[in-house]
């Protein structure tokens, strides 16, 4: 059968040759193998790399050591060249196994984005209904981020598809950033202007709109837009919220 993996190690063996030498040129030196006692190391790696595999503990690091002891202890170049073979192959046969395995995955977060459409010193809030997430209490103009969209394009098409307003990208200021334990991160922009009156475009999901005062939210606004804006009132630009004092 063909080990797909073997052609893909050998070229990056290759490549790393031809970069040494390239930076070092021909290298001729003395083996330096055999000599007192090297025989003997040999044989004390080949009996610990059995009796690791009787346990049941055998590595990859138990076989190269053993294979290139063995190659250490050889003075005759022919027999050395042999045992220097197998060395390689070892060494080519583990990087095929580490490239098996499944690559460890990359902690993603959600990102949402949220709109802040403020006016003589008031919100515009909403409030929320028929989505099963905290229906019944009011929040921003927001949603998630989707493929291929910058988090100001999204930040525009939420207002577009829940307030009805056009807002340019450039009438977009950045306001907070909040880190919600542990896989959300929340960015809130404030609207410097924008065309059209906000008004409820989506009443399969929202009950009503309101302008409120941003130091008298009420009581149930979802607690982490309003933490946020207190944070924004304050001209604080990064919150973690709902992360324990431990970490």
């Amino acid at each position: 059968m063909t080990d797909h993996g073997l052609a893909r190690v050998l070229g990056d063996v290759a490549a790393e040759r031809a970069a040494q030498d390239a930076r070092w040129g021909v290298q001729e030196f003395p083996d330096g193998t055999g000599g007192d006692g090297a025989a003997a190391a040999a044989d004390a790696a080949k009996r610990l790399v059995g009796a690791a595999y009787d346990a049941g503990h055998l590595t990859w690091r138990d076989v190269l050591h053993e294979e290139v002891l063995e190659a250490f202890a050889e003075a005759d170049p022919e027999r050395l060249r042999a045992e220097l073979i197998q060395v390689a192959a070892v060494a080519v046969k583990w990087v095929q196994a580490l490239d098996r395995r499944p690559a460890k995955q990359r902690f993603r977060v959600i990102v949402d984005v949220h709109v802040l459409f403020i006016r003589d010193g008031r919100v515009l809030l909403g409030r929320r209904a028929g989505t099963g997430y905290g229906d019944g209490m009011w929040h921003l103009p927001s949603g998630h981020l989707e493929e291929g969209e910058s988090v100001v394009e999204a930040a525009c098409r939420e207002a577009r598809e829940e307030v009805g307003v056009i807002i340019e990208s450039g009438d977009l200021t950045f306001a907070h950033v909040m880190h919600r334990a542990p896989e959300r991160v929340g960015l809130f922009f404030v609207a410097e202007k924008w065309t059209g009156e906000p008004y409820n475009a989506e009443p399969d999901k929202c009950a009503e709109l309101g302008w409120w005062p941003l130091d008298q939210l009420p009581a149930d606004t979802i607690d982490y837009p309003a933490a946020a804006l207190r944070k924004v009132a304050m001209s604080e630009p990064f919150a973690l919220h709902e992360w324990s004092t431990d970490h």
